[in-house]
């Protein structure tokens, strides 16, 4: 004989859900052609599956099964029907159920939180693209939330022209805390110290939510005048008054020279210097180079000034606002400035105003802390890394060398608003 069950998981009221129709011979012969069709309640309609079975032929103690998805609309119990269930028996005769019932239970709907949407940022490292020819402007997607991001996509745009095959780029899948780097070819064709550059992503999260997000940023743009095309010349301006406690300037520059020579990008670097730092070197040493980096050696006041020398060789206080009003008209090629002197940071923190990145001190630091910083931050960039990560390196190669352990919180970075 033919025995008919309709079963299902727990069923909540607008959640898809299937419900399983079971036929089974509990007979000792086989059964021949089986119907059965299948009559949902109102309140729970079908969305997909046949409703209706016919099965030719079904063993003695075997089970045949369909599915059947639905939607519930309404929470209690309801009943299920069937408008035809019939089969013959091993020796042909015909029978039909005609009381076939199944209960089905509905719950009320469960409580559920929306689908919490993905958190990034938008980082660009890059802060100074060439003017009049084809640049890269870099940067990374960084999931700062606590699900996957499981698909995403990044557009830029701006005043300048964008390679066609690289106007929008995929992001795959990232994990918390995971970053994505991206690249856009650019050409800009005028100048300018805050360019802007405008991002929009849109990123999907595991749970299912979605979020689309706009920033934007600035890059200077600036022409490379004689350099070489991707060349970076470094100023390293030194000033050791003889009023002041002496410091071994020509021993860091030494090993940063050395350095550079080594690192796998060397032939990029061009490192011009100028030694007993008067203020007439200064700004002559702006106009003979158009330097990208210049790093400034020395004392610092416990006020946050830089002593340079005078013409007889003592100290000479320069001024912040002033240094910021020079600064500020190199600032379309300057794009990082090193204050490596004692309590430097009032001094870096002006120049930011102006310059896209600039590293001062916060406090007092010897001379070998000073030379540990300065060797690993060319090192980070001659083996290709970029400013922002290059500064890091070097804060934390200052910590490794520092008996007090407190090195890693003297320097700190600074970026133009």
């Amino acid at each position: 004989m033919i025995h008919a069950e309709v079963t299902a998981a727990v069923l909540h009221v607008g959640e898809d859900a299937n419900i399983v129709v079971h036929l089974r011979n509990d007979g000792s012969s086989a059964c021949t052609n089986i119907h059965f069709a299948l009559r949902l309640p109102a309140q729970i309609p079908a969305l997909w599956g046949n409703k209706e079975f016919a099965v030719a032929r079904l063993e003695a103690g075997t089970e045949w099964t369909a599915t059947v998805k639905v939607r519930p609309l309404r929470a209690g119990s309801w009943t299920a029907t069937s408008t035809n269930f019939s089969f013959r028996d091993e020796v042909g005769n015909g029978h039909r159920v005609a009381d076939f019932r199944a209960v089905i239970e509905v719950s009320a709907p469960v409580e559920r939180p929306p689908a919490s949407p993905p958190k990034f940022e938008i980082e660009l490292s890059t802060v100074r693209i060439a003017c009049g020819e084809w640049d890269a402007i870099k940067g990374e997607v960084i999931n700062t939330g606590a699900t996957a991001i499981t698909s995403g996509r990044l557009a830029l745009w701006g005043p300048f022209s964008v390679d066609p095959k690289g106007v929008a780029v995929s992001l795959g899948n990232l994990p918390p805390g995971a970053r994505e780097p991206f690249e856009f070819h650019v050409l800009a064709k005028d100048p300018g110290q805050a360019v802007p550059v405008h991002l929009s992503a849109e990123c999907t999260g595991g749970s299912g939510g979605r979020i689309e997000r706009r920033v934007r940023r600035t890059v200077a743009v600036g022409h490379l005048g004689q350099q070489r095309a991707g060349t970076v010349e470094i100023l390293y301006l030194a000033a050791n008054p003889t009023d002041t406690e002496r410091i071994s300037w020509d021993a860091e520059l030494r090993d940063v020279r050395d350095t550079l020579r080594m690192g796998v990008h060397r032939d990029r670097f061009e490192l011009h210097e100028r030694g007993a730092l008067r203020v007439r070197d200064l700004t002559q040493a702006l106009l003979d180079f158009s330097p990208r980096i210049v790093h400034l050696s020395g004392h610092g006041t416990d006020d946050g000034r830089f002593l340079a020398e005078s013409a007889g060789g003592e100290g000479r206080i320069l001024s912040v606002p002033g240094l910021a009003a020079l600064f500020k008209e190199v600032s379309d090629s300057v794009e990082c400035v090193i204050v490596n002197a004692c309590h430097s940071a009032r001094l870096a923190e002006a120049l930011s105003e102006h310059i896209s990145y600039v590293i001062g001190m916060r406090s007092w630091l010897g001379d070998r802390s000073a030379t540990d910083f300065s060797v690993a931050f060319y090192q980070a960039l001659a083996a290709g890394l970029a400013i922002k990560p290059a500064f890091g390196r070097a804060r934390a190669a200052m910590a490794l060398g520092d008996e007090r352990t407190h090195g890693e919180h003297v320097p700190v970075l600074y970026r133009r608003p």
